[in-house]
């Protein structure tokens, strides 16, 4: 990749960012630094700590993975999540992300708590890398309807949706104190939500637009910076379908990608035709 084209993509990822993206970032930032400067226990109020939760701080629910425990935490996670979220944005619309945000900390979070009530553990996690894996999943649906296969060797191949799966295991390996099972269920939410399971937790489009209609007509959207429509969003949102056999040598089925219906749809595909779920609206 040449010097300018490197630029560009970091100035496109991490400088230009669309409006939410922006948002997450500095509030990541902003409540490290307070924890930092003013009071240390800052993360653990407001991380998921399943006692505490009992005992009526559900809001950590949706805390948890704005906080993080050092600099390198912070970092590396923001190093991580800020690419896919933007990316995810920009498909998706910025209040449509804002719902499914909500609904990728509630998700896993919940089953985290399950899952700690059921073996009496008290660990706490904190962090965005659930966001981090729940996208990578997401992501690794779409590229998976485009590229079933990816080759390690030219003998050896292993299914393009499981990458993710790949780097949970190599991060459990390298940082055996990060909290696996906070990868795991963030990891299997995104999954989820991309084969249409989650449905149920998004915001339904017709408040996005009516949502949208009362920004513009005050001329709201203006004000807010790089705040990504719905209208917009339609343009680069894809369909699913797991049904239709594309072409994989092994026979087997695998997603097929096609424009999303409706208003705005570019009409387009970015990757086979088809009909199916829609992903990412």
């Amino acid at each position: 990749m040449r010097p300018s084209v490197q630029l560009q993509f970091l100035r496109d990822r991490y400088v230009a960012l669309p409006y939410l993206t922006t948002i997450v970032t500095g509030a990541i930032i902003v409540l490290y630094l307070s924890g930092l400067l003013f009071t240390s226990s800052l993360p653990m109020t407001l991380a998921l700590n399943t006692k505490a939760i009992l005992h009526g701080g559900i809001y950590r629910l949706v805390t948890y993975p704005l906080v993080h425990q050092n600099f390198a935490h912070v970092f590396f996670n923001l190093v991580a999540l800020v690419p896919v979220l933007s990316s995810f944005e920009e498909e998706t619309g910025t209040i449509g992300t804002a719902g499914c945000l909500f609904l990728f900390s509630v998700v896993p979070g919940l089953a985290y708590v399950i899952t700690a009530l059921i073996f009496s553990s008290t660990a706490i996690t904190l962090g965005a890398s659930g966001w981090v894996f729940t996208l990578m999943a997401y992501f690794s649906l779409i590229d998976y309807a485009m590229r079933p296969t990816i080759y390690i060797t030219p003998s050896i191949q292993i299914p393009t949706w499981s990458t993710p799966i790949i780097t949970l295991v190599i991060i459990a390996l390298l940082l055996p104190g990060s909290s696996f099972l906070g990868h795991l269920y963030g990891l299997l939410t995104g999954y989820g939500y991309g084969l249409g399971y989650l449905n149920f937790g998004k915001i339904p489009q017709h408040l996005i637009l009516n949502s949208e209609s009362v920004l513009l007509k005050y001329s709201l959207t203006k004000a807010i910076p790089r705040f990504v429509s719905d209208d917009s969003a339609s343009k680069h949102r894809v369909v699913i379908d797991t049904t239709v056999d594309a072409g994989v040598p092994s026979g087997s089925t695998s997603p097929v990608l096609s424009p999303a219906g409706g208003p705005g749809s570019a009409g387009q595909s970015r990757g086979f035709s088809g009909q199916g779920r829609q992903l990412g609206s």
